[in-house]
């Protein structure tokens, strides 16, 4: 069945039912277990560095990734898997765009906005540009919902941060359009978006990037699905005072400094398995390119120090 006419029966189906009440996620069905699909168009990558975990596949349209790229999960292109997805993924955009508005809200979000769990709506497309800051009042079920009338695109080095006990499985972005992630951006929360996701050159989305119709494009991307299953700030790495992408890597990585005045304090310090310190260097620029090319093919771990103290933690893959 054409997917434009399984969403539009879909939300036929949704309309002459009585409206929903905020307070609980959409059911996703298959699409749970994707971090990348779209119904109806083409799935590519652009470069080596990519990496993803979680299913990824299209119903419908060419597929040209891994390989390139590395995928910890199964791809799922034209098959009885991806027909089910293609309904299910039609189901949750219609379950979202049905949800009655909490708050109606300005079509730029971000430079350090803090919001609280709701049902946000925006009457026309939106850009995101800095921290968006998601605050879960102690609650790690909390459900934040941005319905987006149009298309989201997100700024260079722009984040979303979770804190105070949000949880990445309930935050959900319907967008009624395109979705467009910066480079070396970092991103959280479940898209479905009603156009093309393009991935630009080393952004990382944590959640997943589904798509009732468009293409999906990825650039050397981090995608993973799997950090779902962690509320709120699990680890000091969502306090992002750094962005590292990408990550996983080969030969260099880039180190962001998101806020410039630490920038004569910072120190990263990468760690093998084992706990020995394997490099140690001053963050002074706020983009810096760390050549990695002496490190072996490998997990490691980070610590970003300030004036002594650390202030993020977190893992790093040397491809």
């Amino acid at each position: 069945m054409n997917t434009k006419l399984l969403l539009l029966f879909t939300t036929i189906s949704l309309l002459i039912m009585p409206g929903k009440s905020f307070g609980q996620a959409p059911d996703l069905g298959t699409t749970s277990t994707f971090a990348l699909f779209t119904s109806d168009g083409a799935f590519s990558n652009v470069g080596n560095a990519t990496y993803v975990t979680g299913n990824v596949g299209n119903h419908v349209g060419q597929f040209t990734a891994f390989a390139p790229g590395t995928l910890v999960g199964e791809k799922h292109i034209a098959d009885p898997v991806s027909t089910l997805a293609a309904l299910d993924v039609a189901t949750a955009y219609s379950d979202l765009f049905s949800l009655t508005c909490g708050e109606v809200i300005d079509t730029l979000l971000g430079t350090n906005q803090v919001l609280i769990p709701k049902v946000y709506c925006i009457g026309s497309a939106s850009t995101l540009k800095g921290n968006l800051i998601l605050d879960g009042q102690g609650d790690p079920n909390a459900v934040f919902v941005f319905k987006i009338n149009g298309a989201l695109s997100v700024a260079t080095f722009s984040n979303v941060i979770l804190t105070n006990s949000a949880s990445l499985k309930n935050v959900y972005w319907q967008i009624g359009g395109a979705f467009s992630l910066g480079d070396n951006s970092v991103f959280r929360g479940t898209v479905i978006a009603d156009g093309a996701i393009n991935l630009l050159e080393g952004s990382k989305l944590l959640g997943r990037g589904l798509s009732i119709a468009g293409a999906i494009s990825l650039h050397n991307n981090v995608v993973k699905m799997d950090e779902l299953t962690s509320t709120g700030v699990a680890s000091i790495e969502a306090a992002n005072v750094v962005s590292i992408a990408p990550n996983p890597f080969r030969a260099f990585t880039t180190i962001i400094l998101n806020d410039a005045s630490k920038g004569n304090n910072c120190k990263l310090k990468i760690y093998s398995t084992m706990g020995t310190e394997v490099m140690n260097a001053n963050i002074t620029k706020q983009i810096s390119t760390l050549n990695t090319s002496n490190l072996k093919t490998g997990i490691y771990f980070y610590k970003v120090m300030d004036n002594d103290r650390m202030v993020q933690s977190g893992k790093l893959i040397s491809e």
